[in-house]
């Protein structure tokens, strides 16, 4: 059963290459992938076909969700198979850490 995943994010350099190392290291078999740039917006939304089931799909976008360039993620309603029609779109919102930044310091 595959989903088809819509990821929004920041345009920065090597942002595709980051989010396919991501990917890659979650062993997750993506089918289609294919990436739009707005510049204007500064974001790109890439969109990826993933043969999981809905449990690892979940599991997936809350992994990539803590990304610091990934800006929204949302499951595509028209390829979720697996959700009843009184379930909505699942979205996640990624995690912003608030933490005090000394000088000299590494993140």
């Amino acid at each position: 059963m595959g989903y088809r995943i819509v990821i929004y994010m920041k345009a920065a350099s090597g942002a595709e290459a980051r989010l396919w190392a991501l990917v890659s290291q979650r062993h997750v078999d993506v089918t289609t992938a294919w990436f739009k740039k707005n510049r204007l917006e500064q974001r790109i939304e890439a969109t990826l076909e993933v043969e999981l089931d809905l449990v690892g799909v979940r599991r997936l976008m809350r992994q990539l969700g803590r990304h610091q360039d990934i800006q929204h993620i949302a499951l595509d309603p028209s390829h979720a198979v697996g959700l009843s029609l009184g379930q909505g779109p699942i979205r996640v919102r990624p995690r912003r850490l608030r933490i005090p930044v000394k000088k000299g310091a590494c993140l």
